[in-house]
């Protein structure tokens, strides 16, 4: 599924969200306008869903103020079936915001992860927690979605997930590039933008959400991340706030120059 629209400027088609990344993977987007007049600017919000033949996903769910949309692209691509899982990266309004409109949408649905101090927030729905620890994984059936650990993370219960058939890692807050875009140029990947993704289009994310990064040492991370990404290969890289990212290797170069950036 793949909707397209037509951009004046080039008259090319440009891919429209929500848009199949990979068989059966949908990315949605819920960007945040930014107003910079006479242009109203776009920067990426974004969760996927993954299809199986016995059960379906999302990983987060985007800010509440993006609902609206949500729902529309939601219920779009299930086409009638029902969202059994909602995977929240970590605690956060971008990932997990629109748990409570979900849990009502679909009564039967399930959170799953790491899900310490949930119960906080949805004291009413913690007969449908499924906890899960890293080397667990979710069965859709023809595909399994694994709980894996976060090599980059924003709070101690983070979680990344991992798609090995299709080797697709979703990596909440990292690998964050924040290049404001115009509104029909949502559904870019990292290759399709008009311009690469530069060191600093990682700083807003980085600064904020992985500020621990300005006192550590970046050798170190990147060890990490690069024995992770050894374990688990990589051919698409889903990030919570940038596009979806088809050239990993050079986008997580530019990721390392960022933390660099940030900690000088």
């Amino acid at each position: 599924m793949l909707q397209m629209q037509m951009v004046n400027k080039t008259k090319r088609p440009t891919p429209t969200l929500p848009r199949e990344i990979a068989s059966g993977t949908f990315w949605f987007g819920c960007c945040l306008e930014v107003h910079l007049p006479p242009k109203i600017l776009h920067n990426h919000n974004a969760s996927y869903l993954l299809l199986g033949s016995k059960a379906t996903v999302l990983v987060d769910t985007g800010m509440p103020y993006g609902w609206a949309q949500l729902r529309t692209e939601l219920q779009t691509v299930l086409n009638g079936r029902p969202l059994d899982f909602v995977f929240p990266t970590h605690p956060e309004a971008p990932h997990m915001g629109n748990i409570g409109p979900l849990l009502e949408l679909y009564p039967r649905m399930k959170i799953v992860g790491d899900l310490r101090n949930y119960h906080l927030y949805y004291p009413h729905a913690q007969d449908r927690f499924q906890t899960m620890h890293a080397g667990e994984s979710l069965d859709l059936g023809d595909r399994r979605l694994q709980m894996v650990p976060a090599a980059i993370h924003d709070i101690p219960n983070s979680l990344w997930g991992y798609e090995p058939d299709q080797r697709i890692l979703f990596v909440s807050d990292a690998y964050p590039y924040t290049h404001e875009h115009e509104a029909h140029q949502c559904g870019l990947t990292s290759e399709e933008l008009p311009e690469e993704i530069r060191p600093e289009d990682t700083s807003v994310v980085i600064g904020f959400a992985l500020n621990w990064v300005r006192h550590t040492d970046t050798d170190v991370t990147m060890a990490r991340l690069n024995a992770f990404l050894q374990r688990h290969p990589v051919d698409i890289i889903c990030p919570a706030h940038g596009g979806v990212i088809t050239n990993p290797r050079q986008v997580t170069r530019v990721f390392e120059q960022g933390m660099r950036r940030v900690r000088m």
